[in-house]
């Protein structure tokens, strides 16, 4: 379904196709530049016109036609009606479903969507036709993009939906690697092996520490605990509590060990790396947000945005499909790969 402009239906809850409906955005030609109405495409047989398209990219394309004549336009003009197309295109192939499924949007229901879409942008009847005639279009055009909507996504419940899973560690993945939406700063719980050596050190000293490092980078990948081995090689600070740092948030350890650290998963062991004094090895034993949401009041938000995300994505992959089996014909050269 195509997304229409944000001041009449922001997007809202995935869960809610009417949440995710949209105002459309066909609009009254210019009196300038239009070209006689022409055939532009076929799905299915099913013709698609220049005027279709131009009227479906709305403002989009009116600002395109409104540049300059020259490479800047043609090119503004041809992603306009390259995304039209698209859009008329699953709508198109998402009807023909609808046929299929025999699945049939009411005037009911159009009626509740649309009273969700107000509700959710605080539009009385007078706010909506406004909003709708800054782009052209009027309640018919509205009600008819609704109604199409509704239909598309009622298709995609029955054959995609069903498959979107999010898990609690999906949630949990993106919560660590998303710090900057929950209004938080990452912090790293790690432990830490240092082996001193000078910078000037001769190069027998620089061996021998290396190996010692070497040694005890082995003896973790046996699988021995890092604490119990910090305890008996490391010579840096914690090393008498497993070579535990506390929790560590960035800017508060040399920067090129701050991006080994903050590279690793939770109980990955670093390589061995060489800074300032001495050679160094890290753990990563856990992650938290300081100072900003915590994982279970952003549960919900984050669940909604996986499962749209999903559900884009199958979406897509559905329409893939669709088009594979389809008969789909382009006469415009604006169209053309």
């Amino acid at each position: 379904p195509a997304a229409g402009p944000a001041t009449a239906a922001p997007a809202a809850n995935a869960s809610s196709p009417a949440g995710k409906l949209a105002v459309a955005t066909p609009a009254a030609p210019p009196p300038f530049h239009r070209i006689v109405d022409r055939v532009a495409a076929t799905v299915n047989g099913d013709v698609i016109t220049l005027r279709d398209l131009q009227d479906r990219a709305g403002a989009e394309y009116q600002r395109a036609e409104r540049l300059p004549a020259g490479p800047e336009r043609e090119a503004a003009e041809r992603a306009a009606l390259r995304r039209a197309f698209d859009q008329m295109v699953s709508e198109r192939l998402f009807h023909a479903q609808a046929v299929i499924y025999q699945v049939d949007v009411n005037d009911q229901q159009v009626n509740g969507a649309i009273e969700d879409i107000k509700k959710r942008n605080n539009f009385d009847d007078r706010m909506l036709d406004q909003a709708l005639a800054e782009q052209g279009t009027d309640r018919a055009g509205f009600r008819e993009q609704v109604r199409r909507d509704l239909e598309s996504y009622r298709i995609l419940d029955y054959k995609v939906r069903s498959r979107v899973k999010v898990t609690d560690e999906d949630m949990r993945i993106y919560y660590r690697t998303h710090p900057s939406e929950f209004g938080g700063e990452e912090e790293l719980h790690v432990r830490h092996i240092f082996i001193p050596v000078a910078p000037d050190a001769p190069p027998d000293a620089v061996a021998a520490a290396r190996a010692a490092g070497e040694a005890a980078l082995q003896r973790l990948a046996t699988g021995e605990p890092f604490a119990r081995v910090a305890k008996e090689v490391s010579r840096g600070p914690g090393a008498d509590e497993g070579g535990d740092l506390g929790w560590l948030r960035r800017g508060t350890i040399d920067p090129r060990l701050e991006e080994i650290a903050f590279t690793l998963k939770d109980g990955e062991v670093s390589k061995l790396v060489r800074s300032g004094p001495g050679f160094h090895l890290f753990e990563v034993d856990g992650r938290r947000l300081s100072g900003g949401r915590s994982f279970e009041a952003a549960r919900d938000s984050i669940r909604e945005r996986l499962s749209t995300q999903q559900t884009q994505s199958y979406r897509d992959q559905y329409v893939a499909e669709l088009k594979r089996d389809a008969v789909i014909e382009t006469d415009l050269p604006e169209l053309k790969d």
